[in-house]
């Protein structure tokens, strides 16, 4: 067959960018159309991302794949994280720059929404761990402040369907970022409208939802008009990224170990149902919908946004550190302070190094003094906290497989690979690192009848991308770190 292309448009809560996916029938091969920068950022109301500008980003890369792969191109689709929405009203206009999920107006709701519906009646439905930033919250804190917006709105559209709206016209809300929101009854495409009505939210803008793997419309012809392309397919993928991520796990057991690397690290295991257990529920699992009906039985760490939000922190004050550099001067380090990289201090934009040391100073540990030093810190600490992880994981589910699959951004971070190992006692196949562009283009595989199933697509990640494995060593070594981390935990 000639190649085919088909475009995944890739947002992370620290960058984002347009892939090709190329597929000859055969093999799936990943390449770069274009990067660019998201962070949120601050206004008088508070902090924001800046959607018209990633709009803008987004049409460049299209126009730019159009430039290299011309009619090739068979179809386009968007994940980003999740949580975060846009409201819009009946005309389809934007009410409003989409809150970063990080700002502080939903401090305290945790505890206000569960005085009028019980946390275990919570869990009970939605099956999702209590995050301060879930959208329940913001919408809580939405309708009290800005009651007039909520009121006006027709359409609850999350950031990947807001972007697909843009691209395509259509609006769409889509499963799987849907049942990041803790609104979503467990395992089903049915919102509870009890629970939303209960905490002050309006329900009238809650719309039925997209399955994965679903053609929504084509490009608009503005869109199209701008890029230069023809007529494109839109297509709905797993639209939560770590949706697409663990589609793209090439696993070959039917329900994998994953990591899920990046900003956020999601630990957990590919299930056919979700689990309300008391062990499910005291230890913070989700119960996230994944591609063809799976549930992604998870656990958010707080995974590498605490070093980024160092090297920001870093670069604001003209030190010169690189991602790489720090990663090596961390394996030279022998620093053993250690910290809950969950702890709420590190859950808000900050000076992080900063809050880091003060963090130490009062937990009674050496503070660091390089870049390094705060690097392996994080990284041992980040390992340690994916082992109490997996420990909660065996006692839910005796059966575990044996292997770990690490996919995305964080897999190329082989220090944090082998402690992971070390620390879990797991096999660890890290790769591909793409694999939220791969699970995303799987997606639209499955809508153009290429591919008939997610483990036919599997097959095809096995037969295109090689992982790095990294076995168990030491790791008696880590059970007095685990002893000393465990004393930092509220858990």
């Amino acid at each position: 067959m000639s190649l085919q292309t088909y475009l995944a448009v890739d947002l992370g809560a620290g960058s984002g960018r347009v892939v090709a996916g190329l597929y000859d029938g055969k093999t799936l091969r990943i390449a770069d159309v274009n990067r660019f920068a998201n962070q949120g950022f601050p206004l008088p109301s508070g902090w924001h991302w800046n959607i018209t500008q990633l709009f803008s980003d987004i049409k460049a890369g299209i126009g730019a794949a159009h430039k290299t792969y011309g009619n090739s191109i068979q179809s386009v689709a968007v994940d980003t994280w999740g949580v975060d929405y846009g409201l819009v009203d009946a005309r389809g206009r934007l009410l409003g720059l989409p809150w970063m999920y990080r700002d502080g107006r939903t401090d305290g709701l945790i505890d206000w929404v569960t005085s009028k519906v019980s946390k275990a009646d919570v869990y009970g439905s939605t099956g999702i761990q209590f995050l301060f930033f879930n959208t329940l919250y913001q919408l809580a804190a939405e309708s009290r402040d800005y009651p007039e917006v909520t009121k006006q709105a027709s359409r609850l559209l999350f950031v990947p369907d807001l972007l697909t709206y843009w691209l395509s016209g259509e609006q769409i809300t889509e499963r799987t970022i849907a049942s990041t929101s803790q609104m979503l009854k467990a395992g089903t495409a049915e919102w509870d409208l009890d629970l939303a009505a209960a905490v002050g939210i309006p329900t009238h803008f809650l719309q039925n939802l997209t399955e994965p793997g679903t053609a929504v419309g084509f490009l608009r012809p503005d869109v199209m008009s701008e890029t230069g392309c023809g007529k494109i397919r839109m297509v709905a993928c797993g639209s939560h990224d770590t949706a697409s991520a663990v589609a793209g796990v090439p696993s070959t057991v039917k329900e994998p170990l994953f990591l899920s690397s990046g900003t956020w690290s999601l630990v957990g295991r590919e299930l056919a149902k979700p689990i309300l257990s008391e062990d499910s529920f005291a230890n913070g699992f989700s119960n996230e919908q994944g591609l063809a009906g799976t549930t992604r039985f998870l656990k958010n760490v707080a995974g590498m946004w605490l070093l980024q939000e160092c090297k920001r922190s870093w670069d604001v004050h003209g030190l010169d550190v690189h991602y790489g550099h720090l990663v090596e001067q961390a394996r030279d380090s022998r620093i053993e302070s250690l910290l809950d990289p969950d702890a709420e201090v590190f859950q808000k934009p900050c000076d992080m190094p900063a809050v880091i040391a003060e963090y130490l100073t009062k937990t009674g540990q050496a503070v660091p003094s390089t870049p390094g030093q705060t690097a392996r810190i994080i990284l041992q600490s980040l390992a340690l906290k994916y082992r109490e992880v997996v420990t909660h994981l065996r006692r839910i589910m005796p059966d575990m497989p044996d292997t770990l699959h690490i996919v995305g951004g964080g897999s190329q971070n082989a220090l944090l690979n082998q402690m992971t190992a070390d620390a879990t006692g797991l096999r660890v196949e890290a790769g591909p690192v793409e694999a939220t562009a791969a699970g995303n283009v799987l997606a639209q595989l499955m809508a153009a009848g290429e591919i008939s199933s997610l483990e036919e697509g599997r097959e095809l990640l096995r037969a295109s991308f090689e992982p790095t494995v990294f076995e168990p060593k030491n790791t008696a070594d880590w059970t007095e770190k685990q002893e000393r981390f465990a004393a930092l935990s509220p858990a």
